[in-house]
């Protein structure tokens, strides 16, 4: 068993939030050292490579002294700051034996998605479709195009063709 340790600090008018994103852990503990803040909830999403990777699962608020636990898998993003600052230690959690095993979320097929993705639940660092459902956050309109999510065999069948790379865009 390994762990890494992060601290993360979220602040009015600088580091406001982060990206929807899954952890490379296998477990992870999400403690709230504190400080005065209000918004910065977590919105979890689904587990990936699932069907319901990308839908809306629960928003959490974190509250100084507390520690949320969950898999390294499940797709989750820190909402936007409001007010203040927070400040919270990441822990992620790994195990070689069960990376090795066949039980492995990464080893596991991905899934087609159920249906379009929840607008809570986007990434602009990650999913190609993004641009039709939200606009890209000022200054992070670069990553446009660069989206890899879903791949192409577990496309939401709705999704547009050329999202999809069964055409070539015009």
């Amino acid at each position: 068993v390994s762990c890494e340790r992060h601290q993360v600090q979220y602040k009015s008018g600088q580091d406001l939030g982060l990206d929807m994103h899954t952890d490379d852990s296998d477990v992870t503990f999400n403690i709230c050292l504190g400080r005065n803040f209000s918004g910065a909830a977590l919105t979890i999403c689904g587990d990936s490579r699932s069907p319901t990777h990308r839908q809306f699962f629960k928003n959490y608020e974190h509250v100084r002294g507390r520690a949320l636990v969950h898999l390294g898998a499940r797709r989750h993003g820190a909402d936007d700051i409001s007010a203040g600052e927070r400040n919270n230690l990441i822990v992620w959690n790994s195990n070689s034996k069960y990376r090795s095993s066949t039980g492995y979320i990464n080893t596991q097929p991905y899934l087609k998605e159920e249906g379009p993705p929840d607008p809570r639940c986007l990434s602009y660092t990650h999913d190609r479709d993004f641009a039709q459902f939200l606009d890209y956050p000022p200054g992070k309109e670069a990553y446009r195009g660069r989206g890899w999510c879903p791949p192409p065999f577990a496309c939401y069948d709705s999704m547009s063709p050329v999202l999809r790379g069964d055409k070539q865009e015009l």
